[in-house]
């Protein structure tokens, strides 16, 4: 009588090993596998042609298991249990599943679902069912041949003074080399973005160029002055290899899209197929949009502007919006200056924006589903060091949403960015950083944006059964519904703009150091009445990033915004910041001495 397990070997018609990997209740067929297979496939044979096959000398009953894996618990080190048991858990709820396993048509989405759920790869699933099938169906299959195994694909640490890798070539190389540590790498991962989103065809030897350039320099920034002092990489001493630089373009897993030669791990068939799997998870309460928690921090890395790539301009402060219950980040916004509550409501305003248009305009073109985040919430809770400024009343009574200060919100995204970026512990004093007096706000944002798309698509949440957050989001918005509003973005964000008193002179509209014009002041001959009875007030929103165009405000139409543009005189302050007008020389400010005067002094409250 054949049993479960056996290994049947067969002589005719050409030598291979089969273990019966299950029998029919009723006897009458059996699912075979041969051992010595490359890949996960299932045999489907009547039971009685098995026996057939015994009673011909075709094939006879192996005495011994050579495939089973037995050893000694005690003897096995940690890292051996821990591999076994992460596969085990992958795939011990699929090998529970008899006959579906077996069955090619049915094997496929349960693989799927498996995949999503913990977060791994088909040919790795694949790989564990093939070892546990070949190997006698226990958990010891699944212990690693580290025996056969010479680290391959393992990072090696370093140690100060010693160089990884092959010497140098005599004559063919400059320099004694530098190990590709994690500082290292982390400019690799910047230099390979911020090229990226420069150029419409991507070239690895030119990035790398560009990379030596930017980077590999003696730099200093005046404290004094604000002003960036360079030394030409060409007196470096070490520097890394284009070997380097392309080897880690190949193997490191946060690389950015434009570069990526693998596949992603988050493919649309296992995002569709996530839904079951998480429905028999133990999932957090809750739905979508019950909560946004609104957190900062600042980077580690000076910025320069755009106007005068000699000019920092300060640290960058990331304002993030979180979905409590799926941690998906949900809106964004990078500014500078001091935390603080009206900075902070445009990220709340990046929530309700198109993340296809807004990525686009740093040079990042995604699909819709992978931002798929357009909403406001029903409440928002936002870290207690925000609020400075703090005004609840706009969220309350233009979208009846409830706003509270807690200590404490879910911070999981920030592996993430502090993985590309060191970020200030508080009160530890700040180290030199390579990155400093190199990116601009635009560039440093394209980079945040990278960072969010990893993290919302591809980061593992524990408590989540290993689900992204990305699908989490999906799952709870189809099966619990969501606590989600959408508003027009336009009226979204200028609602939540900061508001600023400007003049109306006969020059222009001036607020801070740029002047201004619109239709209904040109309509309603504004500049020539300035010019005869004297200047008047009037309130504009504005986003500090982002001065090219502002909004007048008019309090009998609290709804209206009417769009004012820079000036002709203003023409140099197009694309820049409130930062980086505020630090061009005299001679460049638009605004004649008068309004000069009665409007610095509140912008650089801002930026400062």
């Amino acid at each position: 009588m054949l049993l479960r397990n056996d290994l049947l070997h067969y002589t005719h018609p050409s030598p291979r090993t089969v273990r019966i990997l299950w029998i029919a209740p009723e006897q009458n067929h059996a699912y075979v596998f041969d051992v010595a297979a490359s890949s996960a496939e299932v045999e489907l044979i009547q039971l009685s042609a098995l026996h057939a096959d015994i009673q011909a000398g075709h094939a006879s009953v192996l005495p011994a298991d050579p495939y089973l894996v037995v050893v000694s618990q005690e003897l096995l080190p940690p890292k051996h249990l821990q591999l076994r048991a992460r596969a085990w858990d992958i795939i011990a709820g699929l090998v529970a599943q008899e006959p579906q396993i077996y069955e090619a048509r049915l094997r496929g989405p349960l693989i799927a679902q498996a995949t999503a759920q913990h977060g791994v790869s088909h040919p790795t699933i694949y790989r564990y069912l093939r070892r546990y099938w070949q190997r006698g169906q226990t958990p010891n299959a699944l212990l690693p041949d580290y025996s056969n195994s010479g680290g391959r694909g393992k990072v090696r640490q370093s140690s100060a003074g010693v160089k990884r890798g092959r010497p140098r070539k005599n004559g063919t190389e400059a320099g004694p080399g530098l190990n590709a540590d994690e500082e290292i790498r982390r400019v690799f991962r910047v230099a390979t973005a911020r090229y990226a989103a420069a150029h419409a065809k991507f070239s690895r030897l030119g990035a790398y160029q560009q990379m030596l350039a930017d980077f590999f320099v003696e730099r200093r920034i005046d404290a004094d002055a604000g002003r960036v002092l360079t030394t030409p990489s060409g007196l470096m001493k070490a520097v890394p290899t284009f070997g380097q630089f392309n080897y880690w373009l190949d193997h490191d897993d946060d690389r950015p899209p434009e570069v990526a030669r693998r596949a992603a791990r988050a493919l649309p068939a296992m995002l569709q197929a996530a839904a079951p799997a998480l429905a028999a998870s133990a999932l957090p309460p809750g739905r979508p949009g019950d909560g946004f928690y609104l957190d900062a921090l600042r980077a580690e890395v000076q910025l320069v502007s755009r106007a005068d790539r000699n000019q920092a301009i300060g640290r960058p402060l990331i304002y993030v919006v979180t979905d409590v219950f799926s941690r998906m980040v949900c809106g964004v916004y990078v500014g500078l200056g001091e935390v603080h509550w009206s900075q902070a409501m445009l990220a709340l305003a990046n929530c309700g924006a198109d993340k296809q248009h807004y990525s686009q305009r740093y040079g990042r073109n995604i699909d819709a589903d992978q931002w798929p985040c357009r909403h406001l919430p029903e409440a928002l809770l936002a870290n207690a060091a925000l609020t400075l400024g703090w005004s609840g009343d706009t969220l309350l009574n233009n979208f009846n949403l409830r706003s509270m200060a807690v200590e404490q919100g879910p911070d999981d995204w920030r592996a993430v960015l502090e993985k590309r970026f060191r970020l200030l512990a508080p009160g530890m004093p700040r180290a030199s950083c390579r990155l400093d007096g190199v990116l601009d706000v635009e560039q440093f944002t394209r980079i945040v944006i990278d960072c969010i798309l990893y993290y919302n698509g591809r980061q593992q949440l524990a408590h989540a059964g290993n689900a992204t957050p990305r699908q989490l989001w999906d799952w709870g918005r189809e099966h619990r519904g969501g606590g989600l509003k959408i508003y027009p973005e336009q009226l979204l964000r200028c609602s939540l703009m900061p508001v600023a008193q400007a003049s109306v002179t006969a020059e222009g509209i001036a607020l801070f150091d740029s002047l201004y014009t619109c239709a209904r002041a040109i309509n309603e001959r504004w500049f020539e009445r300035a010019r005869l009875r004297g200047s008047w007030s009037v309130k504009l929103a504005y986003d500090p990033a982002n001065l090219d165009m502002v909004y007048l405000l008019d309090a009998a139409a609290p709804l209206q915004f009417q769009a004012c543009h820079l000036a002709e005189a203003s023409a140099a302050h197009q694309h820049l910041s409130a930062a980086e007008i505020a630090r061009l020389p005299r001679t460049q400010k638009a605004l004649p001495g008068a309004a000069l005067r009665s409007t610095t002094q509140g912008f650089r409250s801002l930026v400062n």
